[in-house]
């Protein structure tokens, strides 16, 4: 290999587009975020990987993540992106920074007085 090696983050970096409008619109308008770097490959726990298809840059990662403890009630999980695909609620892009480091939102789950037998 010549030259310097390239830090991962800039090989590793995609542009999260919008379904429809992704790339017809300014970047200007927040439909399309990034670059953001996915961490990992096809045999890390994150399995991310980035790819041509058909002539065009296609990724896939997980973009729903979630934990749990079965001793337990509730679950912890995370969401690429946000829980809203309307661009300008302010929970279209508010999960992202969490996802990107690994961080988890605590979900109350029921319990156990809750289930439907009642036992």
């Amino acid at each position: 290999m010549t030259g310097r090696p390239v830090p991962w983050g800039r090989r590793r970096g995609v542009v999260m587009s919008h379904m429809l409008l992704g790339g017809k619109l300014p970047r200007l308008a927040g439909f399309d975020r990034g670059p953001v770097t996915l961490a990992g490959g096809r045999a890390t726990p994150h399995q991310a990987q980035i790819y041509r298809s058909a002539g065009r840059l296609t990724t896939f990662a997980p973009s729903f993540r979630m934990v749990t403890d079965f001793a337990e009630t509730g679950w912890q999980s995370c969401l690429a992106g946000g829980p809203s695909d309307r661009r300008f609620s302010r929970w279209y892009y508010s999960g992202m920074d969490g996802w990107l480091h690994g961080r988890y939102n605590r979900l109350p789950g029921q319990g156990k007085d809750s289930s439907p037998s009642g036992s």
